[in-house]
């Protein structure tokens, strides 16, 4: 089955990849991005942007008829008042259309699928198409095949891949997620950012970029932090800008269930402080290649090597690249710095790792941490309701 799928994932991957050259030709798409110098942050495009999302922004009914489209506009603004908003506009609003996809939506914030679909099924646009796609990716549904036509349908939107990103975010490949981000880098100077921080290649340069775009601004504020660490940044109501500003500071973290960023933190501080870990809490998210690698640490730290080296094991086969970096131990547990706070003072393995259990086994009375390309600064961008929406129930089955 899992063969299957990604089989045809390739092909659609080969699709996009022809459909691409073909918008190149035709010149919809932005060419390669010249190299440039990183330079310093325009501070007063960034104090501005500060001081503007203080207050939550003024979003417009016209350009919120998605959760993505919404994100965009106000990104401070957390469920309760997404919800809000959404609902003040199915009130007011005189367009049938844009009634029935606002109903979509607040019953899709809910969980409830089959009644969102109901309601996106009956509207014939570009946004409610897309809506109906990503309800059904909420749902575990198969849509590889939609998808496909989509991407034929709308060569030059950014939906479908948008939809192909959010696919691939929840079965936690890390492959096909680089080569969505490739593409959605060359159109918009917001996802160029994304793609940097993905990659690790971010500067100074992409925020300032990304600024100029007016979108996602409180989150442009919130990741300029991870670029340089000098940066300030607002207090605000939301649950993923707060939870990166408390592990950036090294905060205490409150979050929610479903934030499998904040809940990863939370439980690793515990383990390290000698508490017993609420495996429960984790397990939710065993789909996630950062969730797996915690389980791999969690067991080997617990004597139970078995259970380790199979989730090392299932990491190193979804991630495919990694590398390895270790200090000397500090602490009775090995791994659990991973995910307290920003890891400090651990240097690249110099020798070709045989694998972490293996390498874990062989340099004892070091720590460690495993470096490998960060799904959360995508996971970011489709905001709590991502992660509220997904986690709040028990992902079905795991990779």
């Amino acid at each position: 089955m899992i063969d299957n799928e990604d089989e045809k994932l390739k092909n659609l991957m080969k699709l996009k990849a022809e459909i691409e050259k073909d918008l190149e030709k035709k010149g919809l798409a932005r060419g390669k991005k010249e190299t440039q110098k990183a330079s310093s942050v325009d501070e007063t495009v960034l104090k501005k942007l500060r001081e503007n999302i203080v207050v939550s922004a003024q979003i417009k009914e016209e350009d919120s008829l998605t959760l993505y489209n919404i994100n965009a506009q106000d990104y401070a603004s957390d469920l309760e008042e997404i919800e809000r908003a959404i609902k003040n506009f199915q009130m007011k609003t005189s367009d049938m259309n844009r009634k029935i996809i606002f109903e979509g939506l607040i019953d899709l914030l809910h969980g409830e699928f089959e009644k969102a679909k109901n309601s996106f099924s009956k509207v014939k646009s570009i946004e409610s198409y897309y809506n109906l796609l990503l309800t059904k990716i909420y749902g575990g549904e198969e849509i590889t095949n939609d998808i496909t036509q989509f991407l034929k349908g709308y060569p030059d939107s950014i939906y479908p891949l948008l939809l192909l990103l959010e696919f691939e975010l929840l079965r936690g490949n890390p492959t096909n997620i680089e080569k969505v981000l490739s593409i959605l880098a060359k159109r918009s100077l917001f996802w160029s950012m994304i793609n940097a921080l993905y990659t690790n290649t971010a500067t100074d340069d992409n925020v300032n970029k990304a600024i100029r775009e007016r979108v996602f601004s409180s989150l442009v504020v919130l990741l300029s932090v991870y670029i340089d660490p000098t940066k300030e940044y607002p207090i605000q109501s939301h649950t993923c800008l707060n939870v990166h500003k408390a592990y950036l500071r090294g905060e205490t973290i409150q979050a929610p269930n479903w934030c499998l960023f904040g809940q990863l933190i939370t439980e690793s501080r515990r383990y390290l402080a000698g508490y017993k870990i609420e495996l429960e809490r984790i397990k939710r998210f065993e789909r996630a290649p950062e969730t797996k690698l915690f389980l791999g640490f969690f067991f080997y730290n617990e004597g139970n090597y078995a259970v380790a080296k199979e989730y090392f094991r299932r990491f190193e086969r979804q991630v495919e690249q990694y590398k390895i970096c270790l200090k000397p131990l500090k602490q009775s547990k090995i791994g659990m710095e991973q995910f307290t706070g920003i890891p400090r003072d651990f240097e690249e393995l110099k020798e070709e790792p045989s694998g972490i259990l293996e390498t874990i086994q062989s340099h004892k009375d070091c720590d460690f941490y495993i470096y490998f390309r960060d799904l959360e600064f995508v996971r970011l961008v489709f905001s709590e309701e991502h992660c509220a929406i997904n986690y709040n129930r028990k992902m079905r089955g795991s990779i």
